[in-house]
């Protein structure tokens, strides 16, 4: 059943049915009673009338076969001797009753019979008066289907408002329907709804909100490849024209020199590739529940093994402190590789020759891992703006593509980390990356 309409119908049928049927028999249960009740107080009135007619036994029994009881009525007139003196014309000859005042029943033959006998000590006489209860139990009914005959029919002519009244309640969730329908791909502006019931307006901003951010991020992947291409477009015009001039140069000297340059490009495109290749894998990660837990003391071998190299390469000296190395984090091993081998990597890229870059940690209402370089640093004005993609530093001629510091803000932005950076005391800066304690947990010894 996937119809809403349908299901309101049918949740609100099935609740009116409910309480119908229980007033439908509370109301058969109280009729049949109370005309149980006026029908045994006919039966009494009848016999008492029967017995105070004051006339001889003889004239009673040639007036009762007369009387209007004849049709209606079951009448017996016994002498107390257990003669017959008189009964009406459709009753049996055998006795109503066993003769006992008051009510009882009786089978006789193929009928059940309801009679209240009064008995006349002073006539001598005892009057029998019954129904036949095939009779009574015809006319009760007869009553109760008159009583729920229209109660059906007003049930019927419900069902088919609650139908229409819950049709036009849904229309304004038809028109959103539509609304949403009518619009093309392209179009990401808000619904424009304002009108919407206290029901719907739930839905309507929910639905404005998520178009508000497909757009924004539809801008932010038409402002990525843009950035990209332009990106690559630098490296690329260098290796065309380093090529060029290695080609023609007759200088051997010249030629070397445009070689070393063809492969700063390379080295330069390779690792914008990378780093965008990087950010597109953490965006789209499908994370796991639970996620794995990284040692922090394998991830921090791993990162000590990777840019050892680059740090000779460039004369700086990698440190990295074992303070926090039996540590779990909930995060992938090769996501906290990435996360912190961009701060080493910016740290060392950006450092002094003869500097040192320190990777340590401490335990504060959660872990801080802090890369710390003896570089110029960043100004306090320029950090927000060198968190966007493809943002770097004024005046700095260090080879990069401005995607570091998102890359890590995506990589540990699963486990509900963030990025700090502050100054570092003489000189240089601090990046430091915050997990919380809820993505913490100690490795066990053994």
């Amino acid at each position: 059943m996937n119809s809403l309409r349908v299901r309101l119908f049918a949740l609100v049928a099935a609740v009116t049915m409910l309480v119908w049927s229980g007033a439908a028999a509370w109301t058969s249960l109280s009729t049949r009673a109370k005309v149980e009740k006026v029908l045994d107080s006919r039966l009494v009135e009848a016999a008492r009338m029967v017995a105070a007619l004051n006339v001889p036994a003889s004239a009673i029994a040639q007036r009762v076969p007369r009387t209007p009881y004849d049709r209606q009525l079951s009448c017996q007139i016994w002498s107390l001797r257990g003669e017959l003196l008189s009964h009406s014309g459709s009753t049996p000859t055998s006795p109503l009753a066993s003769g006992k005042p008051g009510f009882s029943e009786r089978a006789i033959g193929d009928g059940h019979w309801r009679v209240y006998t009064h008995v006349d000590p002073e006539r001598g006489i005892r009057v029998m008066v019954g129904d036949n209860l095939i009779v009574r139990d015809k006319l009760i009914s007869s009553m109760i289907t008159g009583l729920l005959l229209p109660a059906i029919v007003g049930l019927i002519a419900l069902a088919i408002l609650f139908w229409l009244s819950i049709s036009r309640g849904l229309r304004p969730l038809d028109k959103l329907a539509r609304t949403i329908e009518a619009r093309s791909p392209d179009m990401l502006s808000p619904l424009g709804i304002t009108n919407a019931p206290n029901e719907l307006a739930p839905v309507v901003n929910a639905m404005d909100g998520l178009l508000s951010r497909l757009d924004a991020a539809r801008r932010a992947e038409r402002d990525f490849v843009a950035n990209a291409a332009h990106e690559l477009l630098t490296p690329l015009a260098g290796l065309k024209t380093q090529a060029e001039v290695a080609r023609r140069a007759s200088d051997g000297a010249m030629r070397d020199h445009a070689l070393e340059r063809i492969a700063f490009s390379v080295d330069r495109t390779s690792r914008l590739v990378r780093q965008l290749l990087d950010l597109a894998r953490e965006e789209g990660r499908v994370r796991s529940d639970p996620p794995p837990r990284a040692e922090l003391g394998r991830v921090l071998d791993e990162i000590a093994q990777t840019y050892e190299p680059l740090a000779r390469a460039n004369g700086v000296r990698l440190d990295i402190d074992a303070t926090c190395r039996n540590l779990l984090i909930a995060i992938e091993p090769e996501v906290l590789v990435l996360a912190i081998g961009n701060l080493v990597e910016n740290a060392i890229l950006h450092g002094v020759s003869g500097g040192l870059v320190r990777i340590t940690c401490a335990k504060d209402s959660g872990l801080e891992l802090r890369v710390t370089d003896a570089g110029p640093g960043i100004p306090l004005q320029e950090r927000d703006r060198l968190r966007r993609r493809f943002e770097r530093g004024n005046g700095t001629d260090v080879p990069g593509s401005g995607l570091g510091l998102s890359i890590v803000e995506a990589a540990i932005g699963s486990v509900g980390g963030r990025l700090d950076l502050r100054c570092a005391e003489p000189s240089g800066l601090i990046a430091a990356i915050h997990i919380p304690d809820s993505a913490l947990s100690t490795k066990r010894a053994g």
